[in-house]
């Protein structure tokens, strides 16, 4: 018998983790998966994490089952090559900035013209919608926006801590390759191709649901011990207000623009700091120059500076602000739904965006066994067999007296 997904034909441009994850495991489900690549040093996470024999654990961990080829999307003609293969493909992915394709002519409204059957899937880091939907981002950053950097890291006013693994970008590589397969469920249903968005920050809070929910409806705050980053340039820093921020540096080139942003050319100009091999070396040093910068400024106004040098970014939340950013509930990620039990019942919500079939958190959680009766009918067994069912202990009915303590 075919693997699941055997036909399903995926054009890939993601890069680093969190897209090239979640298209390994639909190769993984016997789709044919053609990693487009830069020529030259094609994806940047063939150069993250080489062993001395030349393995990239971190390469082959997000990219197996793939065929590879190269194509500058910048170079003359790579658009004709591009609108080629999208012609029969059943699925684009990618995670570029987001508006990068759109800048280029290889939007979704550019590319459902030639395959209108086309699943375009973008993996964003804040989703589509609000201000931040334009904006860069990596996984440091989506956990200390999400409120996880505090459950970590011992509770309001104490030291962020992040999680290991590339948790964001882990998390958001599950959701969006379950987002790209009910995509095509969905057009095997309807006959429609559309636009999905999964981000970093979506899949945040769906991790966290357990905790976050709990405080949603608590107002409890849990937390785990602290904790500290790998990289003094990929790390959180306390400003002058005593807030927190988080600071997401990979590309070499993004070092520039943070020294222009703290005003310390300095820095750039530092043997300890001029190169990734000299700030690697001398990380305690240049940490805690940073860290004494950092407090020379509220934590909005780096945040305004950073961007301004398009430095990805963004606030170390707790849950209460996660509640209170208007961006979440925007974005769909938390949501206010009926609950027969408890008035103002906030959720977090779906993380995955549809442009054309739309989504909604349906109600609370049922009450046990509530649908027991009626399921069994729609599968054609009659009153007697549910009674025997039920006599036997194979089926139960909805339980009485198991409303929630709140009611």
């Amino acid at each position: 018998m075919p693997a699941p997904l055997e036909g399903i034909r995926v054009v890939d441009f993601t890069r680093y983790q969190n897209g090239p994850h979640a298209t390994a495991m639909l190769a993984d489900m016997g789709a044919d998966v053609l990693k487009v690549e830069m020529p030259g040093n094609g994806d940047p996470g063939r150069q993250l994490g080489v062993a001395q024999d030349g393995f990239c654990s971190y390469f082959e961990a997000l990219n197996r089952g793939k065929r590879s080829m190269t194509l500058d999307l910048r170079a003359e003609g790579a658009i004709d090559v591009v609108h080629k293969l999208v012609q029969d493909a059943d699925v684009l992915a990618e995670n570029f900035r987001p508006g990068y394709l759109d800048s280029i002519g290889l939007g979704y409204d550019d590319l459902k013209e030639v395959n209108p059957q086309l699943i375009y899937a973008t993996n964003s880091g804040f989703g589509p919608e609000g201000e931040w939907a334009r904006r860069g981002s990596f996984d440091v950053v989506a956990q200390g926006m999400s409120g996880a950097m505090v459950a970590l890291g011992g509770g309001p006013g104490e030291r962020p801590i992040t999680a290991p693994w590339g948790l964001a970008d882990q998390t958001g590589s599950l959701l969006f390759a379950y987002g790209i397969v009910t995509a095509l469920f969905a057009r095997a249903q309807h006959g429609v191709g559309q636009k999905i968005d999964v981000s970093q920050l979506g899949a945040m809070l769906t991790m966290q649901a357990l905790s976050l929910q709990a405080y949603l409806h608590s107002g409890f705050q849990p937390v785990l011990k602290p904790g500290r980053s790998f990289s003094a340039t990929f790390s959180w820093y306390q400003a002058s207000d005593g807030e927190w921020l988080t600071l997401g540096i990979l590309d070499p080139k993004s070092w520039a623009g943070l020294c222009v942003a703290l005003e310390r050319p300095d820095l750039f100009e530092d043997s300890r700091s001029a190169d990734p091999f000299s700030r690697r070396d001398n990380e305690e040093w240049l940490r805690s120059e940073l860290e004494a910068a950092f407090m020379t400024r509220t934590r909005d106004e780096w945040i305004s500076r950073l961007i301004e040098q398009r430095i990805p970014c963004g606030p170390v939340y707790d849950y209460q602000q996660v509640a209170e950013d208007n961006h979440f509930w925007l974005n769909g990620y938390l949501q206010q739904v009926p609950h027969p039990h408890f008035d103002e019942h906030k959720v977090v919500g779906i993380p995955v965006s549809f442009s054309e079939t739309k989504t909604e958190v349906r109600g609370s959680a049922p009450e046990l066994g509530q649908d027991t009766e009626l399921e069994l009918l729609n599968l054609g067994f009659d009153w007697s067999d549910i009674e025997r069912l039920h006599d036997a202990g194979i089926t139960a009915v909805k339980q009485q007296g198991a409303a929630a303590a709140g009611d």
